[in-house]
C-alpha cells in the first residue's frame, strides 16, 4: 500500500485545466485495408488503407449525444457488467480472465463496465491497495486485448458494509450512531437511518477519522485508479459513482430534484473531474443522476462534469415497459445539453422476453447499452470458463443484437426483428457536426454468430458492401454522392 502525499490533497480541491490532451495521432496506424467478395445481393467495394473495418478505432471521445472514435466515426456500444463487491475483490481472482474477454468479443460485444470499489482501493484512509488498483489495469488490459472498451466504475449500493451495502469502507461510514436495522436493497433505502445519515454526511464531505474531508479520499482513489489505467488503450472513461443516493431528503428525487443535484452531485463531480484531469486528459468523465431517475419518473439537470470530455451514465430499472422507456427518453432530454449518452445498466434478469423488451427500446433510440450483469446473468460460474454449458444461452442469444460499432455519418434509424433475423439500419453520410463523412472509412456491423448461425444476405443502398460473405463484422462503404446508406440484413444461409 502507498500512502498518497498531502500536496495532492490540496490540489483536487481547486479546478484544474480541462483538455482533450489528443494523444490519438498513433491510432491510424492501426487502420488496415479491406478487401473481399460481397455478402448477398451487392458486390464488394475494396476501400482504402484508410478502412478501420474491425470497428471504432483510438480512445473515444462525443459530439453530442453521440461518442466518436479517433476517425471520427460514431460508435454504439454493447456489452455487459462485471462488478464484484466483496472478497475476493480483483476481477482475475473473482475468475475473469482472458478467456473470458475473448468470448465477449467472439459474440460481438465492445464494452465492459467493470467495478471499482471505493473499501478496496482505500482501505485504511489514505492508503491505495496498490495490488487491488493493479489488478484493476491488468483486467482492463486483458479487454483491451480484444477491442473491448472499459467504462470505469466506482461502485458502490447502499453506502457500504457497515450499514448493510456495498463499496464504502466503514472508516469513511459516518453514522452519528443512528438506527441500523439490518434490512437489504432496495429497501435499506428508505429504512436504514444509519445508511441516510452516511450519505448526507458524505455529500456534506464532513471530516473522516484521518482529519481529511471524506470526498479528499475519495478523490484519491479515483486519482490512484486514473493514473493506473489512463495509459492503456480501451479506456472508455470514468463512472464517478454508481448510483448515488441523495441521503435522508431523498423523496423529491423521484419526481426531479435538480436543488439537490446541483447542491450535492455538481460539486461532487467537479471535484473528482479534478482528480482525474490531474492524471488523465482525455478519457470521458460519466456522471450519474440520484437512483430515482432509474424509474422513469424523474428528469436530470447534470450536464457538462468532465466537459469537454463529459457523459451521462443512467440506468434503466422502472417497473413498467412504459416507465422504462421514460427513462431512456428523460436520458435524451437530458442531452441536448451536449453529455454523450450511456445507458449503463439494465436488465438484472434471466428472463428473455423482458431483455429483448429492453434492448429494442435502446437500439430502436440508438442508444449504447451496457447489460447488468456478467457474472449474474449470463455465466453460471464465474471460475470455469465460458463454455456452452456454463453460459445462460437464452440471455446471450436475447442481448447478442447485430448493430453497428461505428458508423462513417450519423444514425438515423434501426430496427431489428430478434425472430426472423431481419436488420435494418440506416444513416446519414454527414457527421453528427455537420461536415461531410469522409469517403474512405467504412462502417462496421457488429452481426453475432448466435443471432445469424448459418449467414445472412444483406443489400445496401446507398453504399456497398466491403467484408467477405457472412462476416462476423459487415463492412459497409458510403457510395460517392449519398446523402444516406440502408442496409437490410436477413438470416439467410451464406451464399460463398
Amino acid at each position: 500500500m502507498n500512502n498518497i502525499n498531502g500536496q495532492f490533497q490540496e490540489n483536487i480541491r481547486s479546478p484544474l485545466a480541462r483538455g482533450r490532451g489528443l494523444c490519438r495521432l498513433g491510432v491510424l496506424a492501426v487502420l488496415f485495408a479491406v478487401l473481399g467478395v460481397g455478402c448477398g445481393d451487392n458486390d464488394a467495394q475494396p476501400l482504402g488503407n484508410s478502412a478501420a473495418a474491425a470497428g471504432p478505432v483510438g480512445a473515444l471521445a462525443h459530439t453530442g449525444r453521440w461518442l466518436t472514435d479517433a476517425t471520427g466515426r460514431v460508435v454504439l456500444l454493447h456489452g455487459v457488467n462485471f462488478v464484484q463487491k466483496f472478497p475476493p475483490i480483483p476481477p482475475a481472482e473473482a475468475g475473469f480472465d482472458a478467456a473470458d474477454a475473448a468470448f465477449l468479443h467472439e459474440q460481438g460485444f465492445n464494452v465492459m463496465r467493470l467495478g471499482a470499489v471505493f473499501g478496496a482501493i482505500m482501505p485504511s484512509p489514505g492508503q491505495i491497495d496498490t495490488h487491488y488498483v493493479d489488478s484493476l489495469a491488468t483486467t482492463v488490459r486483458a479487454l483491451a486485448a480484444q477491442g473491448i472498451y472499459v467504462l470505469v466504475d466506482f461502485h458502490q449500493d447502499g453506502y457500504g458494509p457497515l450499514v448493510h451495502g456495498n463499496g464504502f469502507p466503514d472508516w469513511a461510514t459516518l453514522t452519528d450512531g443512528l438506527p441500523n436495522p439490518s434490512v437489504g436493497f432496495p429497501v435499506y433505502y428508505a429504512a436504514n437511518a444509519a445508511l441516510k445519515r452516511a450519505f448526507d454526511n458524505f455529500w456534506n464531505d464532513h471530516l473522516g477519522p484521518d482529519g481529511v474531508p471524506l470526498q479528499d479520499n475519495y478523490a484519491l482513489a479515483v486519482h490512484a485508479v486514473a493514473a493506473a489505467v489512463t495509459s492503456e488503450p480501451r479506456v472508455l472513461g470514468y463512472d464517478l459513482m454508481n448510483e448515488p443516493w441523495p441521503g435522508a431528503d431523498y423523496q423529491p428525487c423521484f419526481t426531479g430534484c435538480p436543488d439537490i443535484e446541483q447542491a450535492r452531485l455538481v460539486p461532487f463531480g467537479e471535484r473528482m473531474t479534478a482528480a482525474i484531469r490531474s492524471v488523465d486528459p482525455a478519457h470521458i468523465v460519466f456522471s450519474e443522476p440520484f437512483s430515482p431517475f432509474n424509474f422513469g419518473t424523474a428528469d436530470t439537470s447534470l450536464s457538462g462534469i468532465g466537459a469537454p470530455e463529459s457523459g451521462l451514465s443512467f440506468h434503466v430499472y422502472a417497473t413498467t415497459e412504459a416507465l422504462n422507456e421514460a427513462a431512456m427518453d428523460h436520458a435524451l432530454a437530458a442531452s441536448v445539453r451536449g453529455d454523450a449518452l450511456l445507458a449503463t445498466e439494465f436488465g438484472a434478469t434471466d428472463d428473455v422476453g423482458t431483455i429483448q423488451q429492453l434492448t429494442a427500446a435502446f437500439d430502436t433510440r440508438l442508444l449504447p447499452w451496457i447489460f447488468w450483469s456478467w457474472d449474474g446473468h449470463v455465466i453460471l460460474d464465474k471460475t470455469m470458463p465460458p463454455t456452452p454449458d456454463n453460459i445462460r444461452t437464452p440471455v446471450l442469444d436475447a442481448l447478442a443484437r447485430p448493430f453497428a460499432s461505428a458508423t462513417n455519418g450519423t444514425p438515423t434509424s434501426y430496427a431489428y426483428d430478434a425472430d426472423n433475423g431481419v436488420l435494418d439500419y440506416e444513416w446519414s453520410t454527414r457527421r453528427p457536426d455537420g461536415s461531410a463523412a469522409p469517403p474512405g472509412l467504412p462502417t462496421t456491423i457488429v452481426m453475432p454468430p448466435s443471432a445469424f448461425p448459418d449467414g445472412y444476405s444483406v443489400t445496401v443502398t446507398g453504399g456497398n458492401v466491403a467484408s467477405a460473405p457472412c462476416a462476423s463484422r459487415l463492412v459497409i462503404a458510403n457510395a460517392a454522392g449519398a446523402t444516406s446508406v440502408d442496409v437490410h440484413a436477413v438470416r439467410a444461409a451464406c451464399a460463398h
